[in-house]
């Protein structure tokens, strides 16, 4: 029932939201508007394919890149490492679009290096949490026990940092859909949800504009369930 009720509620602020104008415009379509217009779905399919494909790609990069980055940092134990992932993280993917665009020029190389710079820190905190969090049950029986320090870390890691790896992995997900779709609108693409976005603004086509907006939110909701029950799971 209170799932129902939420549902309800959320369709009922849809509507509200839709019967207000803005400078004599409407700026979201009704529910009703957008299960009429069928006949854009395959289009939009296309530009939602377009848009998952160029985050999956650049998630995959940042991750390696940052897994890679996290483990050097967490050899070192260096505060320097983590007050410069500090000022990294702080910089917006977005603003290095431009320098990605001059070195790989107006195609997509670009818009996955932005979408890269996005999940890389993320992902490389993530292990220098996991790194620094207190030593587990599990690891003290084992030193007791005359475990060598190889033979510890190979039996408690990276299982125990998992749960870690995958909240940020989860971040560095959505991180890497709202850089893509940002990325697209900024750059402009062939087939992807920004693009469609930008076209929608440009000719005020309020019902494209609403497909696209539910469309690319219904991608993250997806994959943010699939990782968190992952890292429920994991936790367990």
């Amino acid at each position: 029932m209170r799932r129902v009720l939420v549902a309800v509620g959320c369709i009922a602020a849809w509507w509200l939201l839709a019967s207000l104008r803005f400078s004599g415009r409407q700026v979201v379509a009704t529910p009703l508007e957008v299960l009429a217009s069928g006949g854009g779905l395959f289009a939009l399919g296309a530009d939602l394919v377009a848009t998952a494909t160029r985050a999956a790609v650049g998630l995959a990069l940042g991750v390696a890149i940052g897994l890679a980055l996290g483990v050097g940092a967490a050899l070192l134990r260096a505060r320097l490492v983590d007050a410069i992932f500090d000022f990294a993280r702080s910089i917006p993917p977005v603003v290095l679009l431009p320098g990605f665009l001059l070195v790989f020029g107006w195609n997509d190389g670009a818009r996955i290096a932005t979408i890269a710079a996005g999940s890389v820190w993320v992902m490389a905190l993530a292990v220098t949490s996991a790194a620094s969090a207190p030593r587990s049950l599990r690891r003290e029986l084992l030193d007791v026990a005359g475990a060598s320090r190889w033979q510890a870390l190979v039996w408690t890691q990276p299982w125990e940092s998992l749960a870690i790896l995958v909240v940020g992995l989860r971040t560095s997900a959505s991180m890497s859909v709202i850089v893509a779709v940002v990325a697209e609108m900024v750059a402009g693409a062939d087939r992807g949800i920004g693009t469609r976005v930008v076209s929608a603004q440009i000719a005020g086509d309020t019902v494209a504009f609403t497909q696209a907006v539910l469309a690319i939110g219904a991608v993250g909701w997806s994959v943010n369930l699939g990782l968190r029950r992952l890292e429920q799971r994991l936790r367990r």
